[in-house]
């Protein structure tokens, strides 16, 4: 399966800006990474040392577009597994807050639903790709919903098959960019499961 094998051969996310733009019409004009992103220090985000330790990096993808919703972030990681507790931290520097003081608002700011978390992690030579998202909290949780669609290299051919007709299917580049609520709609529909959740 040529799709299968495509997403087995994304080990790291210039490899990856590639499918996106490629397999679902990204707007993206050059493959050079570096050009198309906006550095950020971990310590932007998460003040404590000791937590921002295990960012190695972090990459906002410059707009593609200029009325786009959504914003879009690379993060590397050191740990084995996602760190939930991290991306919560991460989500909550970067949502518009009530209160929200003039010196921050320097930098941007997005609704909840508007963040789309692109990770990489995991051991070298055995990384982990995962699109991240939260959403409003359910049932008795106060904290933010986090759903992701995650793979590897050693994934079942179900899952990575799944996982590129989702992608092609919910996070393909919208026709009609205008078309702001259906494009948030479709986007965030992409994600069903909780992180170590499998496909049955």
């Amino acid at each position: 399966m040529p799709n299968v094998d495509r997403l087995r051969s994304i080990r790291t996310f210039p490899s990856l800006v590639k499918y996106l733009r490629d397999e679902l019409d990204w707007p993206i004009e050059t493959d050079d990474f570096e050009d198309l992103t906006f550095d950020y220090a971990p310590e932007e985000l998460i003040p404590n040392a000791k937590v921002a330790a295990k960012l190695q990096d972090i990459k906002q993808l410059r707009p593609l577009t200029s009325n786009q919703p959504w914003g879009i972030f690379f993060i590397k990681f050191e740990p084995k597994r996602l760190p939930i507790v991290v991306m919560r931290r991460i989500l909550r520097s970067l949502v518009i807050k009530k209160r929200q003081s003039a010196q921050k608002a320097e930098r941007p700011y997005w609704q909840m639903h508007d963040l789309l978390f692109v990770s990489s992690y995991g051991e070298q030579g055995d990384r982990v790709i995962s699109f991240a998202h939260f959403s409003d909290p359910e049932g008795e949780s106060l904290l933010p919903t986090l759903r992701v669609l995650a793979w590897d290299d050693k994934d079942t051919v179900l899952h990575l098959d799944h996982a590129h007709e989702t992608l092609k299917a919910k996070l393909r580049w919208p026709d009609d960019e205008s078309d702001v609520d259906a494009w948030r709609s479709s986007w965030a529909f992409a994600f069903t499961l909780r992180p170590r959740e499998v496909i049955t």
